[in-house]
């Protein structure tokens, strides 16, 4: 007979295990699972959920979660989605045990996100800690069992990546200078700033990227943060993370009236250039502005759905 039930400590070996099975292009290890799936700020132990078969084998996993206040335990969430729970990771073995045991995991988790007031669940798009923006398109088994349970795609979600040692990536840099010219200033990250940047956050349409406490983090000088001073204001940031061989890019913000003017352009081929001198070949970004990057050099890498159930 299946069980459902809350993930003990006992069960996380087992999970692992049948997780790297099922979730081939997202292999996980132990430490990463704790830091995003149960050391989560919106982390309650009864919404990350265990199937088991009749001989004890792990049959599906799902993590379910939601905010209670607007920002949540993480600081990250919105207005808009506060009616909205969040699977965040999911997985079934294949065959009549995953399918029985998906079809309990949702039932039980969407019940859990109906309790806390909620009227959707997302798969995912959720700002907080998170193993993958959405469902890998290849995961066609997962896929079609949300959508038999009433699931739909929202929107699709990309990653994307850029060989920072493509001799374009330097005509590219010179051109966007040759847009902006001398109307902003390029600073790295120093502490002094900080006041211009509080400023920077508080008219700013990405809040998300700076939840409560986020100063402590500015507190010393940062060569991988960048911003863009224009006259006595700044109006752009960006971070980047160098490393070899490849590093990582992001998030990135311009203010709204400053858009369509190439500062965002200029801060991520900066990034880029900033990058490939401290010895990375190659950069990626994840839940991209995919046709922002592709300008600029970058390719599409992974694609994912966002799927979205309504619940009555």
């Amino acid at each position: 007979m299946m069980r459902i039930a809350p993930m003990s400590e006992a069960d996380l070996p087992a999970v692992l295990a049948a997780w790297q099975e099922e979730l081939v292009y997202d292999p996980v290890v132990e430490s990463e699972f704790r830091r995003v799936i149960l050391n989560d700020p919106n982390y309650e132990p009864d919404a990350v959920l265990v199937a088991r078969d009749g001989d004890g084998s792990i049959a599906g996993f799902a993590s379910f979660l939601v905010r209670r206040t607007v920002p949540g335990g993480d600081g990250c969430g919105q207005p808009y989605e506060f009616s909205q729970g969040f699977l965040k990771a999911f997985f079934v073995v294949e065959g009549e045990s995953g399918e029985q045991g998906a079809d309990l995991l949702l039932e039980a988790g969407e019940s859990y996100c109906a309790a806390a007031g909620k009227t959707a669940v997302n798969v995912v798009e959720y700002a907080g800690p998170y193993v993958f923006p959405g469902l890998d398109v290849r995961y066609e088994l997962l896929r079609d069992t949300l959508c038999r349970r009433g699931y739909r795609d929202t929107q699709t979600i990309e990653d994307v990546a850029v060989d920072l040692r493509d001799p374009l990536v330097p005509r590219l840099l010179e051109l966007a200078w040759q847009r902006v010219g001398d109307s902003v200033e390029l600073l790295t990250w120093r502490p002094e700033l900080l006041p211009l940047l509080q400023e920077l956050v508080a008219t700013s349409d990405q809040p998300h990227w700076f939840p409560a406490g986020w100063e402590s983090r500015y507190a010393e000088a940062d060569e991988r943060v960048l911003v863009l001073r224009k006259g006595e204001k700044l109006v752009g940031w960006a971070r980047f993370r160098p490393n070899a061989p490849q590093g990582s890019f992001g998030p990135i913000m311009t203010l709204p009236r400053e858009r369509g003017k190439g500062y965002g352009n200029l801060l991520l081929l900066e990034s880029m250039i900033r990058a490939r001198d401290l010895g990375t070949e190659t950069m990626s970004a994840g839940w991209a502005a995919t046709g922002f990057y592709v300008t600029n050099g970058w390719h599409i890498t992974r694609r994912y759905a966002v799927l979205r159930k309504d619940l009555q």
